[in-house]
């Protein structure tokens, strides 16, 4: 069961689900007004190698590739997890050693994803963070010569073919002018007190079927790198626990397939590092933006990108690495990565404050963490400072607005109040530009493909703001008469949420992690027991210091940091960690949630290495016999 948890989490880990999202769009709009709502990288934002470089951000390339994957759609008229990581070199850390650290950013489990144990056997003596179920330390750990920790690269793995299958032979599939025998099996699916389920599945050479009916002529066929052809991950983890440094570590991935990481490293010998491991196929750009046609034949993998001509990065001379599901490299890369990464504002961050260290330690890494100014939040001051309000509760939001520094701390009233503008703003541009259906889909996102394009359009407004294009304005607005609504709209929800008293409008009150267990709506009578305290906190999604929500529901926290590390190869005794809630999964157990409190003041506890001092301070000792 650990193992099916693993394999489905990483499929959702793909962009496919942001294809079929921008396919509906250009269905409904057209690949024009597609285009201007997501015309692919944005210029100027940081990128991962070479550190500090920066993206040219080829909208007009974008453009293109999405207008010619939009033709291939024509016929399908009738069918319809961020983190940050970060090294500094031995030169810059106190110790003379580098320093690896950062965070998982994911909904928050309950008990937590991250299970905090070391595992220790005549071959390896390795103390990280796991999942339950799922064999070694693939994410996040160090086996007391190398450290190592990822964070997703929003690699393209996942392609989507629209098939055309013969009328009347369902179990035949058009391709280059032949038509060609597709895989059917048939298969029944148990369902607890019901009856079985009977389903026919069908296969092409792209893989199987998963949306559309073949007996109507037409389906999208699920082409994944993981399940193309078998995995060896279980050798490659066992070689990757055992490896002796930096070099060893990389060379342990080879043959690593999924999920597409930004894998950073640390040794004992000094060295640092980068590597975007993982097995991504070669093909067109096109396959990035939509589905395409199957039956053409001018969308095919032509092999995977050789792991030699993979990312890499060894001892960069700039002295540090840092991610943040940022792109990781530029147009002088020859081979196509992906399209779907995340805006710079963390990456941003996370540099200058790895930057404004002297000489640190492990420790002083949770000031990095603890990042909390908003870039956007700085950027929308500008044109607040322009903004004629409409009311007198504008004018007063307006003037706390500017005495703020653009920190999303827990205790003060105008991340509230910047959240609320934000969102309504982006609620206007929506109905503005998006037909009413996906206007409302967009906003109430039931899959990651909506909420990655909300996202990234809530990114584009801040770049659009600030270079004063009104392309998705109505004719004749201008941004600052836009955000004047939007501050109105917002004051009034906010008085009808919150009162009319604009002190109470401290972030904490809106914002807030809330651990719920799977159990706990089952059995609502033990939900006290099992579901742990709301956790106030700071930040938002476009901080360091993880704090995302939906605009649809600003109440709940919907991504945070659910492990922060800290890893010094100095001296493995110094290395810290922390989890949202606790080490146990058992609601009774003084463990279950006894770290929130120092996660929330953003503060970790040793994580331990040596076994002699483990068991000198360890609670209690159990031993397990097989007899």
């Amino acid at each position: 069961d650990g193992l099916i948890v693993y394999k489905v989490r990483h499929i959702f880990m793909g962009v496919f689900e942001s294809k079929v999202w921008r396919a509906r769009m250009v269905r409904d709009m057209g690949p024009e007004a597609t285009g201007r709502l997501f015309p692919g990288f944005e210029p100027g934002y940081l990128m991962i190698l070479p550190p500090g470089s920066t993206s040219p951000g080829p909208l007009d390339d974008g453009l293109k590739e999405l207008a010619e994957g939009a033709a291939g759609l024509n016929y399908l008229n009738e069918m319809d997890s961020g983190s940050n990581s970060w090294v500094l070199c031995g030169a810059e850390t106190a110790t003379g050693k580098p320093i690896l650290a950062g965070d998982s950013h994911r909904g928050l489990d309950t008990p937590s994803v991250y299970y905090q144990n070391q595992v220790a056997c005549p071959q390896f003596d390795v103390v990280g963070l796991s999942f339950p179920g799922v064999p070694g330390f693939p994410h996040f750990g160090h086996n007391g010569r190398v450290s190592w920790s990822v964070t997703h690269t929003a690699a393209d793995y996942q392609d989507l073919y629209v098939e055309r299958f013969k009328e009347g032979e369902p179990g035949k599939y058009l391709y280059q002018d032949q038509w060609l025998d597709a895989e059917t099996h048939d298969e029944t699916i148990k369902v607890r007190d019901g009856g079985d389920v009977h389903t026919t599945v069908t296969v092409t050479q792209h893989g199987p079927v998963i949306a559309g009916d073949p007996a109507k002529g037409s389906g999208l066929a699920f082409k994944y790198t993981a399940t193309e052809k078998p995995s060896t991950w279980p050798e490659i983890l066992w070689k990757m626990l055992r490896a002796e440094n930096n070099q060893e570590l990389v060379e342990s991935m080879r043959g690593w397939v999924d999920p597409c990481n930004n894998l950073l490293f640390a040794d004992i010998h000094g060295d640092m590092g980068y590597l975007c491991r993982g097995r991504i196929p070669i093909r067109s750009r096109v396959n990035g933006w939509l589905p395409v046609p199957g039956w053409t034949g001018e969308h095919e993998w032509e092999g995977d990108i050789p792991f030699d001509e993979l990312p890499v990065s060894i001892n960069p001379p700039e002295g540090y690495i840092a991610t943040a599901n940022n792109r990781p490299v530029g147009d002088d890369y020859p081979h196509y990565i992906a399209i779907d990464f995340t805006p710079e504002f963390r990456v941003k961050r996370v540099t200058e404050g790895l930057k404004s260290l002297h000489r640190p330690t492990a420790e002083d890494m949770a000031q990095v963490h603890a990042q909390r100014v908003s870039i956007p939040a700085l950027a929308y001051l500008d044109v607040v400072n322009q903004v004629e309000p409409l009311n007198e509760a504008s004018k007063a939001a307006k003037d706390r607005l500017l005495n703020w520094n653009g920190e999303m701390d827990a205790g003060l009233v105008q991340p509230t109040i910047y959240s609320a503008m934000r969102d309504a703003l982006l609620k206007e541009v929506l109905e503005t530009n998006l037909t009413e259906k996906l206007a409302d889909e967009a906003w109430h996102p039931a899959d990651r493909g909506l909420g990655s394009f909300s996202n990234r359009l809530k990114a584009r407004l801040v770049a659009m703001i600030g270079q004063d294009d009104r392309s998705l304005l109505p004719k004749g607005d201008t941004w600052p008469t836009a955000v004047a609504r939007a501050l109105s709209k917002a004051v009034g929800t906010l008085s009808e949420r919150l009162g009319e008293d604009m002190d109470q409008w401290r972030w904490e009150r809106v914002h807030q992690a809330r651990p719920k267990h799977n159990l706990s709506a089952a059995f609502p009578e033990l939900a006290d027991l099992l579901d742990p305290p709301a956790i106030p906190t700071s930040g938002d999604g476009d901080t360091p210091l993880q704090g995302g929500y939906s605009p649809a529901d600003p109440a709940t926290v919907t991504s945070l940091s659910v492990a922060r590390y800290s890893y010094d190869p100095a001296n493995w005794e110094n290395s810290l960690w922390v989890v949202p809630l606790g080490s146990s999964g058992h609601p009774g157990s003084s463990h279950y949630a006894d770290q929130s409190e120092t996660w929330r003041r953003v503060k970790m506890i040793p994580m331990g290495y040596d076994w002699d001092r483990i068991k000198a301070s360890c609670e209690t000792e159990q031993t397990l016999n097989p007899d």
